[in-house]
């Protein structure tokens, strides 16, 4: 197996390369082919995990939602399950990253944990496809996955314990609590997921809050 690896993309660079390229001589570097093919390829798998269900998605569901050749998928995983990880660990990273980035803005520390949670349920509602793939289908792709899914909510939690040590004359919470949280965070949006209800994530916001909030609001 060949790795693709590329500076990282703004996310219009990234939509870009979901669409594909021209057909013959288009003079495009071997590094932009490449990547291209790869992101189209994470695309395809999460579309078509999350209509088809991880078991019943095959590589050539892939191959056909992503217009690229089997050697080319071959040449970049090594199956059906690396593709699919590759898949995860693209859409944790860029939803960590924008909860990151929106937790960092200015204003009072509420203020900025609202942001970041607006960014993770925004992220989820833009994004039903790789929504279902991380929080749902995450489910049936094996320990490779789960392990994944796992250190993803373990970051998610230090994140949240984070923004109450910004929090003025506040009482330090064990890590445990937010595991916890994060933990309920995640059966509540996998409920929601399942039952078709994406678009209402972002009505979970006042209550996600509160719950993040509580152990410094009731100092």
């Amino acid at each position: 197996m060949v790795a693709a690896h590329s500076a990282p993309m703004t996310d219009l660079q990234r939509k870009i390369t979901f669409e594909r390229l021209p057909h013959g001589r288009h003079g495009l570097p071997r590094d932009v082919v490449v990547r291209s093919q790869r992101d189209r390829m994470l695309r395809a798998m999460a579309d078509a995990v999350a209509e088809r269900g991880y078991a019943a998605t095959s590589v050539a569901d892939v191959l056909k939602r992503a217009g690229v050749s089997r050697r080319t998928f071959y040449e970049q995983f090594a199956n059906k399950r690396d593709c699919f990880l590759a898949a995860y660990d693209e859409a944790v990273s860029l939803v960590m990253a924008r909860v990151r980035t929106a937790y960092a803005g200015p204003g009072a520390w509420e203020a900025r944990l609202a942001a970041g949670f607006t960014a993770f349920l925004e992220y989820l509602a833009t994004e039903p496809s790789f929504a279902r793939m991380c929080v749902v289908e995450v489910l049936a792709a094996g320990q490779d996955a789960l392990e994944r899914r796992d250190r993803a909510l373990a970051d998610f939690a230090k994140l949240i314990a984070q923004s109450h040590r910004d929090a003025p004359e506040t009482d330090t919470v064990p890590l445990v609590y937010f595991e916890v949280m994060v933990g309920g965070i995640y059966h509540v949006v996998h409920g929601r997921i399942v039952r078709g209800d994406v678009d209402a994530l972002s009505e979970l916001l006042p209550d996600l809050l509160y719950c993040a909030m509580a152990p410094v609001t009731t100092v």
